[in-house]
């Protein structure tokens, strides 16, 4: 497996950082992992095809894991040249139906392209895949947040989504080859439903995760070198989060 960061960084506009998505390329599937804005045209800048993405898993429905559903699914229903000639499924948390429709209201049906389907996932959900497995796990962020996790092939990838900390997640990431973790704020700036670094360090040597890549980076860790409070803490390989970034699993 690989995985592209397609985008590191949080709502506040930053030149480095874009808001929050991931790319998971298996042998024969393409997933991403929410779909914050700018999404679709780093997908292009990567050189893959946004009309191969065969499944989107939206963590929560704030606008910075979530807005660019609207051009991906615009750019599918319009496409240059080429059709979309497979399924493409759409899963989120309990509500996304009416979320979803909600949307619909304001963009009507130039967001419904052909082979379409969106699906809610319930909280502690286990569903397999072709190729996959999939679970979900509900965090500390919105109502109905959730962490996912991918099981392929003898490897298991973590993605927290948005959370603040809670004892689970770290069962949820037991072992886990890669976990994606959000670190967004220092540990004197903690806000309510997000982590801290002290917290990360934590979670990483409960789960015994192999890699942790630190991700949803607010403009402060810009001027903060945040490796350094990492370093010597944890048994684990460290990675900061950068948009583009490629990681090997």
């Amino acid at each position: 497996m690989q995985l592209y960061i397609l985008g590191s960084g949080t709502c506040v506009p930053n030149n480095n950082r874009g808001s929050s998505g991931y790319l998971l390329i298996m042998e024969e599937s393409k997933v991403l992992f929410d779909c914050g804005n700018g999404i679709t045209w780093k997908l292009e800048k990567l050189g893959v095809d946004y009309l191969d993405i065969d499944h989107i898993f939206i963590s929560h429905f704030h606008p910075d894991h979530t807005s660019d559903l609207i051009p991906f699914l615009f750019a599918t229903k319009y496409p240059y040249k080429h059709k979309r000639e497979k399924k493409l499924t759409v899963w989120g948390p309990i509500g996304f139906n009416d979320f979803f429709s909600s949307l619909k209201i304001t963009f009507n049906n130039w967001i419904t392209p052909a082979h379409l389907e969106i699906k809610e996932i319930p909280v502690e959900s286990a569903i397999s895949f072709k190729e996959f497995g999939l679970k979900t796990i509900k965090t500390l962020h919105t109502h109905n947040s959730l962490a996912y996790k991918v099981e392929t092939n003898g490897k298991t990838v973590v993605y927290t989504g948005d959370t603040d900390y809670f004892p689970g997640l770290e069962t949820f990431a037991n072992e886990a080859d890669l976990l994606i973790i959000e670190c967004s704020l220092p540990d004197e700036e903690k806000a309510e439903g997000h982590l801290t670094p002290s917290e990360v360090i934590k979670i990483a040597n409960n789960s015994n995760a192999k890699k942790v890549l630190l991700t949803h980076l607010y403009p402060v860790w810009d001027h903060m070198n945040i490796e350094d409070i990492f370093n010597n803490k944890v048994s684990s390989e460290v990675i900061v989060g950068k948009d583009l970034l490629r990681i090997n699993i």
